[in-house]
């Protein structure tokens, strides 16, 4: 195998992932033929990182490169399919992707942060369209983060932002873009607003559990603010 025969492995790798919207059949299936020619088989996680194999069980720097180069392609492949999707996802979709791109960054040794939120203006009962506040929110929420992020609703009116290859700071300042989108919005005449939100970054052990961390500081804002905020028994009254 040589240099040329890798790169026009790459080359097909690269028409078959990353279309303008995304892959037409699963990674592995895509990967099969190139990698064949060049002596190479490739394991996709759940988590979507790719493993190559080579059949020779030989490896060396060129390899290592052409599998991380594999790995990028992907992830373009999967950016370009959100993007072109435009949609906010539900939470067992969302769950899927922090899992996905958390295990991107522990082998990248790279950066995933998350926001989880609440809508406040609206009570969600009977005779309120869910369907229309996600629309609504998810929208928002899309138009003011990064094209890479990813917006999900992981019920009622709770929503979750997830940044790759970006840290708390940069999350709590597309959440504070968000709220200024979502502080524009209005369903059935009601006003909507972002209530408290919690904030979770992946550790350099990549032992966090982000989803899970960032509603429990979610939940500690609420106790805060409801101890603090307006109309709280902490509150002083007006004299």
């Amino acid at each position: 195998m040589d240099e040329s025969s890798m790169l026009r492995a790459l080359a097909d790798i690269v028409r078959g992932l990353a279309g303008p919207e995304g892959p037409s059949a699963p990674a592995a299936d895509v990967l099969a033929e190139p990698l064949q020619r060049i002596g190479a088989e490739a394991d996709v996680d759940t988590g979507g990182t790719i493993a190559l194999r080579w059949l020779d069980g030989g490896m060396d720097d060129g390899r290592a490169a052409f599998e991380s180069v594999v790995n990028d392609i992907a992830e373009v492949s999967r950016q370009a399919a959100a993007r072109h999707a435009g949609t906010t996802l539900d939470p067992a979709a969302f769950r899927s992707e922090v899992a996905r791109c958390a295990a991107a960054a522990r082998w990248r040794d790279g950066r995933l942060s998350l926001c989880v939120f609440e809508i406040e203006g609206l009570m969600l009962g009977p005779g309120v369209d869910e369907t229309r506040l996600v629309e609504l929110v998810g929208e928002a929420a899309r138009g003011s983060v990064r094209q890479g992020d990813v917006v999900g609703h992981l019920g009622a009116g709770r929503f979750a932002l997830l940044f790759p290859r970006a840290g708390t700071f940069e999350a709590r300042a597309a959440h504070r873009r968000v709220r200024e989108a979502v502080g524009r919005l209005a369903l059935d005449g009601e006003e909507l607003a972002c209530g408290p939100a919690g904030f979770a970054e992946l550790g350099e052990d990549g032992s966090v559990d982000l989803l899970a961390d960032a509603v429990a500081r979610l939940q500690a804002a609420r106790m805060r603010n409801a101890y603090t905020g307006p109309g709280a028994p902490s509150a002083p009254l007006a004299g």
